[in-house]
């Protein structure tokens, strides 16, 4: 919000030019958009897959290709970043493969650190066929999720 009480004339930004809280936030402001620009170069191709519903259950084709990022914390109700508090992220390369006849295409699928120590200890097992299931109601902050080689 601008405060146009304090607002300076022409003659003096000209001489003084702008002042240290400006440019403060102006080099924060840009930081920023450097910041979501190589994080959009650096992104794995493909859209999110998510599992919304209690015991909804898919079969997922890692391909072993992921990235651990940090990505600013985000309040779980309100959706808001929560300043200052970063979290770790981890995406996987993923083909849903659940209609074993109609996969996807090359998907991604975001989890947090303790899903991520799950799909991490079958593939290091050269297990890349995994089954995800869904414990937890939609928007629910207990949701867990059972993760395990697929059949066959």
């Amino acid at each position: 919000m601008m405060n146009l009480e304090s607002t300076r004339t022409i003659d003096q930004i000209r001489k003084d030019g702008l002042d240290k809280q400006m440019l403060e936030r102006i080099a924060a402001e840009r930081a920023e958009m450097q910041r979501i620009k190589q994080e959009a170069k650096e992104r794995l191709p493909g859209g999110f897959l998510s599992l919304k519903q209690d015991k909804e259950t898919r079969t997922f084709l890692f391909t072993g290709a992921y990235q651990k990022l940090p990505v600013p914390a985000k309040d779980f109700r309100t959706k808001q970043i929560i300043p200052g508090k970063m979290v770790t992220k981890y995406r996987y390369h993923v083909y849903d493969v659940t209609d074993q006849d109609n996969p996807s295409e090359i998907s991604i699928w975001e989890r947090g650190a303790t899903e991520a120590d799950q799909v991490l200890y079958w593939l290091a097992r050269e297990k890349t066929e995994l089954t995800i299931m869904r414990n937890g109601a939609p928007n629910s902050q207990m949701t867990t999720y059972n993760i395990y080689p697929a059949a066959g």
